[in-house]
């Protein structure tokens, strides 16, 4: 008796997967709130650089990937109108939600610090958000 193969074929999963992307960046461009998804760890931001245009409302999505180590975001620039200071616990992810309105670069990291020991942003954790016309 021949057994079945039980594996689903692969290409209508990943033409759904293709599809869920395409619409989901066509939702971003019309308003509706566009997720920067976010990985902190290991002294990193993955990705470190993120493209958004003004005045697109977006969630940044800060998951924590670290199991015993605390990171933060912060972006702050007082003429680009950002301020987005926030911890995210080990294995934690926090939502905050933004909307950039000045275009330009700007970097993010993380602030923390032990004593006696380089600062996070100083092991490289640090990234640029780059808000486009």
């Amino acid at each position: 008796m021949q057994m079945m193969n039980a594996r689903r074929p692969v290409v209508p999963g990943l033409l759904t997967g293709i599809l869920l992307l395409l619409a989901d960046a066509a939702f971003a461009g019309d308003g509706s709130p566009q997720t920067l998804r976010i990985t902190l760890g290991e002294y990193r931001f993955s990705p470190a650089q993120l493209r958004i245009p003004a005045g697109q409302p977006a969630i940044l999505e800060l998951a924590n990937s670290d199991r015993f180590t605390s990171h933060n975001f912060t972006l702050q620039d007082r003429d680009g109108g950002l301020d987005i200071d926030i911890t995210v616990s080990a294995g934690g992810v926090v939502k905050v939600p933004f909307t950039p309105q000045v275009p330009g670069d700007y970097v993010f990291y993380c602030n923390k610090k032990l004593p006696l020991l380089k600062s996070h942003r100083a092991r490289g954790m640090q990234g640029t958000l780059a808000v486009t016309p």
